[in-house]
């Protein structure tokens, strides 16, 4: 293994994944994407959570919740009682504009992936998941998983 070589791989894939690669179909931006799929999965959240979970300052986080607050994708919610804070959700129209990108991005790896045997595939997710879930290890956060998406498969 080269690190030099994964480190330039992975550098790729990070300018590449999440992108259209039919016509001009509208998706969520990156951040927009990323945090309202961590919304989906985890429900709601504080902002100090999500910053914690997403590993971004309270500036940043405060800015891309304004944004999706004022497009309609996120709502104010009560928290748990006795809790000072409130948490943000996704909206229906947030839920809605997620899995409408979702479907863009899976056709587009449908085009690089779908003609690959099952195992191939296979294995490239769970090796995925995997390389994910160190990382997660290491910093201590770990991301909610779709159902179905907990074990490796690797042997």
């Amino acid at each position: 293994m080269s690190l030099r070589n994964l480190q330039y791989e992975l550098m790729l894939i990070s300018r590449n994944y999440l992108k259209p690669h039919h016509g001009e179909e509208e998706v969520l931006d990156r951040s927009a994407y990323v945090l309202l799929s961590r919304l989906e999965l985890g429900g709601p959240m504080s902002l100090k959570g999500l910053a914690a979970a997403l590993g971004l300052d309270g500036s940043t986080i405060h800015r891309q919740t304004a944004t999706l607050l004022h497009r309609g994708y996120l709502q104010h919610l009560a928290g748990a009682p006795g809790e000072v804070a409130r948490r943000v959700g996704p909206t229906p129209g947030g839920l809605v504009a997620l899995e409408e990108s979702r479907r863009v991005f899976e056709r587009g790896l449908h085009s690089v992936v779908g003609s690959w045997p099952g195992d191939k595939a296979a294995r490239f997710e769970a090796l995925l998941r995997d390389f994910n879930r160190q990382i997660e290890a290491l910093e201590g956060t770990e991301w909610p998983r779709p159902d179905g998406a907990t074990e490796s498969g690797l042997p």
